[in-house]
């Protein structure tokens, strides 16, 4: 890049970061009336029709083949469907600092599935960095429970939901739409809220549907302008200008952001231990971030 980034698109980068971080909190509020399954469902078709409003209202005209929308279906299904499942139904099981921490693996994740089915090189760094971080994430689950709301079970679901999204980075490499990135968002998400509603349906019939406080109504509001399309367009309007490198600089303070949101908005703390851990975890992960030679332009998930 050879002309510097405009400070807006920092500016962009920090409010991406800002919103996904407290993603965490906001899930946390959101399962305080509403279901996993059921917010989860609400919030991709809200996202999926707002940004599909703004695509029409944008003048675009473009249309994709049935490959593509098959293509969509599938990342839609793996990235949304499957992924949110999993962390949500895993927050509602543990804290949402606890959430934050495990979900900055993403990268490692990403790294040992390249390693092992595209046979990519890792280096020396990326490997220590690899085992530091996992060392971390095992510490962390092997100590919930015994603290405030975390618990195994729901450590292993939020764990599920981090393979979920690095099998998704390792998909979208192949199954790439060559549409605007807000096309490719609106229908990802209306995918995704297809796939899930009957899951939620299931969920509906299994557990029930509770009356929504002000409060989960609120929090999916945010979830759903904030993170799922304000978030995304800051991110898209950021990478316009900064590298995927200089952009993971502030993506990676992601679970930074969900621990402070969570210590000052839910009152969680960690214990000594847990702060050893979540400290393992995320010097891990500077580590193998700054052994690559290309930084991911994956954003975390949220």
């Amino acid at each position: 890049m050879h002309t510097r980034p405009p400070a807006s698109a920092y500016f962009a980068l920090t409010g991406t970061t800002l919103a996904f971080g407290l993603s965490f909190v906001g899930t946390k509020f959101g399962l305080q009336g509403f279901e996993p399954l059921l917010l989860a469902f609400l919030r991709f078709a809200f996202a999926g029709g707002i940004l599909w409003v703004a695509w029409r209202a944008s003048g675009a005209r473009e249309r994709a083949t049935r490959a593509e929308l098959a293509r969509l279906a599938l990342l839609g299904f793996v990235s949304l469907t499957v992924y949110f499942t999993l962390e949500n139904s895993g927050i509602a099981r543990t804290s949402a600092s606890e959430a934050a921490v495990l979900m900055a693996g993403v990268p490692i994740v990403v790294l040992v599935l390249n390693r092992f089915t595209l046979h990519e090189h890792t280096s020396a760094r990326e490997l220590a960095g690899i085992a530091l971080s996992f060392a971390g994430i095992l510490a962390l689950v092997g100590v919930s429970g015994n603290e405030g709301e975390s618990s195994t079970v729901g450590n292993l679901l939020v764990l599920g939901a981090c393979l979920a999204a690095g099998g998704y980075a390792l998909l979208a490499r192949h199954l790439l739409v060559d549409r605007s990135p807000l096309y490719v968002t609106a229908f990802q998400n209306l995918f995704g809220a297809l796939f899930m509603l009957p899951l939620t349906l299931i969920e509906a019939a299994v557990v029930g549907v509770r009356t929504p406080t002000w409060t989960a109504v609120g929090a999916l509001v945010y979830l759903t302008t904030i993170c799922s399309v304000v978030g995304y367009l800051l991110l898209n309007y950021a990478f316009g200008y900064v590298s995927a490198g200089r952009a993971s600089v502030f993506l990676n303070l992601i679970p930074i952001v969900g621990i402070a949101g969570a210590y000052v908005l839910l009152g969680e703390r960690f214990g000594l231990w847990q702060v050893v851990a979540a400290a393992v975890v995320i010097s891990g992960v500077w580590l193998a971030n700054s052994g690559q030679k290309r930084a991911s332009g994956q954003p975390a998930a949220a």
